[in-house]
């Protein structure tokens, strides 16, 4: 055995191969088409008989001291479902197969951690580890979906046109799979401009779109300076196009530019 594992110590592999000119396998698999040499010497023969008894040995105890990957993949799983738990939508986590083949020594606690710099939001990985009686540690594929109703172009949007409900129809998909900023309520979008024109069926996101402007340029505003308990109010003429709540700049009547928001149609706020 190689220490610290539960693998078959390759030397022996390699022994039995160059002695008994066994053809190339992978390390710790036995080439059962070496039990059908039976034109070999005496002495070659009882090589054979060694090997083979030998690796048996080894193997069965691998198996009866091996961890239950399938306990790995649903312990990956099972801490893949309660992070993501307070996600929005229908969440549906997988953890995928790991290769039967692999050898990990039994475990009396496993420990499922999600690794530095990762995000359980798509394809992802949950990391899985040993501490006693063995020490090992191994990576988790993790497929995590998260269902909600996004909202897609209808018909085609033009530039400039507010969107208005029937230029909206309502898809369920995997949010893991689109853009990020994809628009899920018809609230979001409705009223909105879009700021280049959009082709039918394409998902909405929240920078394609922009508010329609309260304030637009060239235009007389009122000016409004809020103070403790009392606003003070002038005329000025906006140098610029806002969105409710966005900053624009103003020109007031004694010639000076301030910056204020948009706090309603013809209305500025500066403080």
């Amino acid at each position: 055995m190689v220490p610290g594992s539960r693998r078959l110590d390759p030397t022996i592999i390699v022994i039995c191969r160059e002695e008994l000119n066994w053809p190339e396998a992978p390390v710790g698999h036995f080439p059962m088409r070496a039990l059908q040499y039976r034109s070999v010497k005496l002495p070659a023969r009882r090589i054979l008989l060694a090997c083979v008894l030998t690796i048996l040995a080894m193997a069965g105890d691998a198996c009866a001291d091996s961890q239950d990957l399938g306990i790995v993949r649903r312990a990956a799983e099972a801490f893949a479902r309660s992070e993501t738990s307070d996600l929005p939508g229908e969440v549906v986590v997988e953890a995928g197969t790991l290769d039967q083949r692999l050898q990990l020594g039994a475990c009396a606690s496993l420990q499922a951690y999600l690794p530095p710099g990762s995000k359980l939001w798509g394809r992802s990985n949950v990391g899985v580890r040993c501490q006693h009686p063995d020490r090992w540690s191994i990576m988790v594929p993790v497929m995590v979906q998260v269902m909600v109703d996004a909202l897609y172009a209808a018909r085609p949007l033009s530039r400039g046109q507010p969107v208005v409900d029937e230029d909206l129809v309502v898809h369920r998909v995997d949010i893991t799979q689109l853009p990020a900023g994809v628009l899920t309520d018809r609230t979001q979008a409705t009223g909105r401009i879009p700021i280049v024109s959009l082709a039918a069926g394409l998902p909405l996101r929240g920078e394609q779109l922009r508010g329609a402007y309260v304030v637009t340029h060239g235009q007389s505003v009122q000016i409004m300076f809020p103070g403790d308990g009392f606003t003070v109010s002038s005329e000025g003429r906006a140098l610029g196009n806002a969105a409710l709540g966005e900053q624009v700049l103003v020109k007031a009547a004694s010639g000076k530019v301030v910056k204020g928001r948009a706090s309603g149609v013809g209305l500025v706020e500066v403080k």
